[in-house]
């Protein structure tokens, strides 16, 4: 029966070796995550890989396991030194891909309650303390409420510049 093992490739070159073991492996699974992120000073959506630099692969050991190790763009496949390749359980696999959709796992933010204390990690009100009131335009900006000049404002800002507040020992404040 056919294994799976977890691969390790040389940097950026992920999408690559997936396409090249495609042909000498009964299955490879490179799972994805989409974030919205910070690219050249502008937020975007971006797809890369959930674990940089690793792939899985199903094959049988013993032939196609020098294969596999000499495919361009390949580094290693994580082992343990004295019994060889280690075999990844199935239920990993299964459990990332029940997290994904069309292969992709996206990350979603943590839902706000009115009243729940954010900090301004982005944008022109940076460093501020701010108390969420709601969710507009499908949840990609919310509005604040901002204690300045002596009286709360209230301003729009997108979801991506705010972050709830944290404990003095860096943990969220529980919703």
């Amino acid at each position: 029966m056919d294994d799976w093992f977890c691969v390790k490739t040389k940097r950026y070159k992920e999408q690559w070796v997936t396409q090249q073991l495609s042909g000498s492996c009964d299955e490879v699974y490179l799972p994805l995550l989409r974030q919205y992120r910070k690219v050249r000073r502008q937020f975007r959506w971006v797809v890369e890989p959930l674990f940089p630099c690793y792939l899985f692969a199903r094959f049988d050991r013993e032939p196609a396991l020098g294969k596999v190790r000499s495919t361009l763009g390949v580094a290693t496949i994580l082992s343990t030194s004295e019994d060889g390749p280690m075999v990844v359980d199935e239920g990993i696999i299964d459990a990332l891909r029940e997290r994904s959709v069309n292969g992709v796992i996206e990350v979603r933010s943590v839902p706000l309650r009115p009243g729940d204390e954010l900090e301004i990690i982005e944008g022109p009100f940076q460093g501020l303390t701010a108390l969420f009131e709601k969710n507009l335009k499908a949840g990609e900006r919310i509005v604040v409420l901002l204690d300045l000049l002596s009286s709360r404002v209230r301003v729009e800002v997108p979801r991506f510049c705010v972050q709830r507040m944290k404990t003095a020992y860096g943990q969220e404040l529980p919703a």
